[in-house]
């Protein structure tokens, strides 16, 4: 034992005082064989789409050294240098990096960010760039591609007279879109409103949205990146304010999407407004979906869906319901990707009739779907339910507390019961589809009379195709045939 101690010792002395001689084994072998090999992470880095007058969030690369040797890199460069900013291990001025050693199972950090300048193209383009690191006579290359978009960036928009906007390029709002009472804010088939972390509309004017099938108007996030690989960040609630129509003049929302913000569309009214919602979406919301209080509605073939809260609080006013699908499955995931739970204890529809100060709340809800992670998914609060003036007829409701002289000629279920195509957000290519399932109960409910009133569903089919409609929004049919 006294021997080994002694050897132990002495290798130390000799590694520490005769470098020269004991290289080999005290110190790194660096190798100038390129061909070994540096690995990234990922041979991509991919932006989906970026805003040329807002760039991109920032991606992070991991270069690894897999070999036993270090290894020398000797330059790190873009090839073209025009649309991307480079990080590399904390050095950003790239011409700055040279002759630096990598050692052995290290690995250090790249960081990419997407800067392309305006193309005043209409539709998004794709720019390509390399990162090429010289390693010996060897050069590693690292892809780098995004989609550029010319973009109209708003701040602190106020609209005072009445204003059509364009579809040619998108609509970034980064604070608040505020509409005058004397104005009307039109926006036709084909536009986007990207809306930036807490920005919101407020419309005390008139909101008209006139989109298409073929080309709805579409309100989202301005984060068009992912959250996780393939998932992105439009599946995450939360990301903007909401939309807001006080006292309106009028409004009208046809075929839109509002997607992933606080509240989708919230509606106060001052007891003589009247809004019109049609063959929309209104999907993902951290807190409601809608919320209309005193104000008249009509809402048809909509689907308000998956919010935390309330995917419909109504208060005030008569709100008709037709050919409509409410369904709240908010955060049936697999992943962790929203920032609040959803709350149990409340109903995907709600029904306020309680209030003194406010106009009675009259819901009609006909040929429709209602449907949530829980049982009871809609809350009727009434002072007294046996002469609630509302009607709930030829619809499936998921649940057991709504059997009264305003209900009839509906089917009724549970939370067990196969309604929709998908109700969980498992695979990273399956997401939740409130489409009708071949054996959902609400098919062939509907009544005929008022289908015929919207005979195509909100995705164009027709309710007739075989001989009886469904309730909701989604007409089903054979996509295999």
């Amino acid at each position: 034992m006294p021997n080994i101690k002694i050897f132990s010792a002495l290798y130390f002395i000799l590694c520490i005082s005769l470098p020269t001689l004991l290289l080999p084994s005290c110190e790194e072998r660096l190798t100038s064989d390129g061909s070994l090999g540096i690995v990234f992470s990922e041979d991509t880095v991919f932006f989906d789409t970026v805003f040329t007058t807002a760039g991109s969030s920032t991606h992070r690369v991991m270069l690894y050294n897999p070999n036993r040797e270090a290894v020398m890199i000797h330059s790190v460069r873009l090839e073209t240098g025009d649309a991307f900013i480079v990080n590399f291990d904390g050095e950003q001025n790239l011409s700055l990096v040279r002759e630096q050693k990598l050692s052995g199972g290290d690995s250090l950090f790249i960081f990419v960010r997407a800067d392309i300048d305006p193309t005043n193209s209409t539709n998004p383009l794709l720019v390509e760039d390399k990162l090429l690191l010289s390693v010996g006579d060897h050069t590693e290359t690292l892809l780098l591609q995004a989609y550029g978009w010319d973009i109209e960036v708003w701040e602190k928009k106020v609209i005072r007279t009445d204003l059509t906007l364009t579809p040619q390029k998108p609509y970034l709002i980064r604070d608040y879109l505020y509409i005058d009472s004397a104005a009307t804010l039109t926006i036709p088939a084909g536009c986007h409103l990207f809306m930036h972390d807490t920005a919101q509309i407020a419309c005390y004017g008139s909101l008209i949205i006139t989109g298409t099938r073929e080309a709805p108007v579409r309100i989202q996030s301005d984060r068009l990146d992912n959250l996780f690989p393939h998932i992105p960040y439009l599946y995450v609630g939360g990301r903007w304010d909401g939309l807001y129509l006080v006292r309106p003049d009028s409004a009208l929302l046809d075929n839109v999407e509002i997607l992933s913000g606080n509240i989708g569309l919230y509606v106060l009214g001052s007891g003589k407004e009247h809004i019109t919602v049609l063959n929309s979406r209104i999907h993902n919301h951290s807190l409601y979906g809608m919320v209309i209080q005193d104000a008249d509605a009509l809402i048809a073939n909509t689907e308000i869906s998956n919010c935390a809260q309330y995917c419909a609080y109504l208060m005030g006013g008569r709100h008709e319901f037709v050919h409509s699908t409410i369904a709240s499955y908010f955060n049936s995931t697999r992943y962790a990707i929203q920032t609040t739970a959803r709350v149990d204890s409340m109903a995907p529809l709600y029904i306020n009739n309680l209030s003194k100060r406010h106009r009675p709340t009259e819901l009609v809800f006909v040929n429709s779907v209602l449907a949530g992670a829980e049982q009871n998914s809609l809350m009727l609060a009434t002072p007294l339910p046996q002469y609630y003036t509302g009607e709930l007829s030829h619809s499936f409701l998921q649940t057991d507390t709504m059997r009264g002289p305003y209900s009839h000629d509906n089917a009724y279920g549970t939370r067990k019961d196969t309604v929709f195509v998908n109700t969980f957000y498992g695979d990273y290519d399956h997401y939740y589809d409130f489409r009708l399932d071949s054996v959902s109960p609400a098919r062939d409910i509907a009544d005929s009379t008022v289908a015929r009133r919207f005979p195509l569903d909100r995705f164009g089919n027709d309710r007739f195709a075989d001989g009886k409609p469904d309730a909701g929004c989604y007409e089903w049919h054979d996509t295999e045939h």
